[in-house]
């Protein structure tokens, strides 16, 4: 099987190369800005989007009048312009909303180039007389793009898409369920758990910060203190979920069942905000679902309105009323006693075999189907 993975790599650019991608990544965000400006009065005056052709004649144009714009290299410059018709597009197919001005205190910095680039053994060459150093696994025969970017840290990173072969697994095991949560990131109906990484806050640093006076050199310094230990948060949870996320999808199950989480509203939980954030259940459904399909088996989602939690996994009786603190229950019909967690996974688990067709439970009692949900019941659910 063939598939389109993405690649990532560090790289070292020294003092001079450094200036001259730090010009490009300036250039690009003033052809950005000053083309979206250009297409905002365009539209009010003529009540017609400025194509990319357009743009892209005015580009050339304002590059021979201009002397540092024609320094620097054409295609990263229209590749920004490519970047602003794309936005725009969305926004009027109201997929996104309305492309905002891009500002040197973004968090992150880049440009992107589709061809004249090059691997030499373990340098890139991005463009005449830029040629970097970079550590890492990258493709000897990329497919996409390069993408040059900058964090606040001062790191810079390049990346890129290339189509590899993936072998299928000859033989697969049996599906699996699997509940997600905060003290346990992931619960399969087996009874396995994964704990979740517990990190540090940034309660001191932030304070440090925002004592210091405004354009001051110790705000900036303690400004790239901050921004290294959010990087270090974001680096230790990412790996954490990798290797979860590896680790189950590496057995070969035959199929994964998740249920389809609210992650937006249950942030409105003060109470549970924060540890909801640091589970990233988002990242972690994203990481799951694309490593399962690489092996050939299927991700199946449940409805959130589904009672997996309520619902006994041996007779299918429903609690009326359990509330998120009581952790463990017994069923008042069989007298099974249930852990919450994993009795959800193995209702998430039935209920796909119910929707597939399959024979679930021991068949004393029908396992219900998923309702269809009406407005009522939304707004019912929300107020609980």
């Amino acid at each position: 099987m063939q598939i389109i993975r993405g690649y990532k790599v560090r790289i070292y650019p020294n003092k001079s190369q450094q200036q001259t991608l730090v010009q490009t990544i300036g250039a690009c965000r003033w052809v950005y800005n000053h083309f979206l400006e250009e297409k905002k009065r365009h539209y009010l005056e003529n009540k017609k989007s400025l194509s990319y052709g357009a743009t892209s004649k005015q580009l050339t144009a304002l590059r021979k009048e201009t002397d540092w714009l024609s320094d620097i290299q054409f295609q990263p410059l229209q590749q920004s312009l490519r970047n602003l018709d794309v936005s725009y597009g969305r926004f009027f197919r109201k997929q996104a909303r309305f492309p905002q001005f891009k500002s040197k205190k973004d968090t992150r910095q880049s440009f992107r180039k589709v061809t004249g680039w090059k691997i030499n053994n373990n340098k890139i060459s991005v463009m005449n007389g830029v040629e970097v150093k970079f550590r890492g696994t990258f493709p000897d025969q990329p497919k996409g793009t390069l993408t040059i970017s900058k964090t606040p840290t001062g790191k810079w990173h390049a990346s890129t898409i290339a189509a590899i072969e993936i072998k299928q697994p000859k033989q697969y095991r049996k599906p699996i369920g699997i509940d997600l949560g905060i003290t346990d990131l992931a619960i399969t109906n087996k009874g396995k758990k994964y704990p979740n990484i517990h990190i540090g806050n940034t309660k001191k640093e932030q304070q440090g910060f925002s004592r210091k006076q405004k354009g001051s050199n110790r705000r900036a310094k303690v400004k790239v203190v901050l921004a290294r230990k959010y990087e270090k948060i974001a680096n230790r949870r990412s790996n954490h979920l990798h290797c979860i996320s590896k680790t189950i999808t590496s057995k070969n199950h035959a199929a994964i069942v998740v249920e389809d989480l609210a992650v937006k509203n249950m942030m409105s939980n003060h109470k549970l905000a924060r540890s909801i954030a640091n589970a990233s259940w988002g990242e972690f459904l994203r990481q799951l679902k694309y490593k399962q399909e690489w092996r050939g088996g299927k991700f199946i989602v449940i409805n959130r309105f589904f009672p997996s939690s309520k619902t006994c996994s041996k007779c299918h009786f429903i609690m009326q009323i359990l509330p998120l603190s009581i952790r463990e229950w017994m069923c008042p019909r069989c007298e099974t006693k249930h852990d919450r967690d994993i009795n959800a996974a193995k209702m998430l688990l039935q209920q796909a075999g119910e929707l597939l067709g399959v024979e679930t439970g021991d068949g004393r009692y029908g396992l219900r189907s998923m309702p269809r949900v009406t407005r009522s019941m939304k707004r019912g659910y929300a107020r609980r």
